[in-house]
């Protein structure tokens, strides 16, 4: 315990937060605002998830979008997935501080997923370096413990807030396990490289989250006998309308109070 704690702390000091979301009053999205997380490799920031960001754009009218430049070229899953957990936290703070009646939308990809996926609901995966959840006063959904499993929470946290993550999805994200009402996708018995133990850290977001997993993509539905078709590399081309209306549906769903 006592070194995962070093390892975070590290992670948190050696890559603080970003304040790049404090935003002017006139830039604040009256569409959605969309921070898009790419998968693990070298390169600019937002990589394929370029191809959303021009969707939400283009379609969305007065959205704005930002990739998060965590360290998606480092080689350690669990310091770059904690580091970049604890960074989208940092930006969506700034963000609603800044333009606290804008709607955010999250977007992750494979690694991107998993700092998207554990930097809303917490980490609850074994293999993963522990990240609290965001704060549930980001949404409206009920009632929220505060998920550390090193520092426990002193009471209950309540949800109580106006709904700001109206749309929070992944593509092959590695802590996936079947069977969650949000889940998108073709595998049905499959789990992902680092499954979720506790699901229901992510009960107050449940209806913004869309995780999709496809057969064939041993990231996120590894099974047996193993299958690997590729999957993992056509997510944006198979769902990209689909989460774009899911997105558009959701913000209609949730009007700015």
């Amino acid at each position: 315990m006592f070194v995962l704690i070093i390892i975070l702390l590290f992670s948190y000091f050696a890559f603080p937060p970003s304040i790049a979301q404090k935003t002017p009053p006139e830039l604040c999205a009256g569409g959605v605002h969309a921070i898009l997380i790419r998968g693990q490799g070298p390169g600019d920031h937002l990589n394929v998830m370029v191809s959303m960001q021009n969707l939400v754009l283009q379609l969305i009218p007065n959205s704005s979008s930002v990739a998060l430049p965590f360290h998606h070229g480092g080689s350690d899953h669990r310091i770059v997935a904690a580091e970049g957990a604890l960074m989208m936290q940092d930006y969506i703070r700034q963000y609603v501080a800044s333009c606290p009646q804008s709607k955010i939308f999250l977007m992750g990809y494979s690694l991107g997923g998993i700092v998207m996926m554990d930097g809303l609901c917490g980490t609850s995966s074994l293999w993963l370096n522990p990240v609290p959840g965001l704060e549930p006063k980001y949404n409206r959904n009920g009632p929220h413990l505060s998920n550390f499993p090193i520092i426990k929470p002193t009471e209950m946290e309540i949800g109580k807030g106006t709904e700001r993550m109206i749309a929070a999805a992944a593509y092959g994200e590695e802590t996936f396990i079947p069977g969650m009402p949000w889940n998108i996708g073709t595998c049905t018995n499959g789990v992902g490289l680092y499954p979720r133990i506790h699901p229901e850290w992510c009960d107050p977001f449940a209806a913004s989250i869309r995780e999709y997993c496809d057969t064939g993509d041993n990231s996120c539905c590894m099974q047996y006998p193993p299958i690997d078709d590729g999957a993992h590399f056509y997510y944006i081309f198979r769902y990209n309308m689909d989460l774009l209306h899911f997105v558009q549906r959701r913000l209609a769903e949730t009007p700015v109070p």
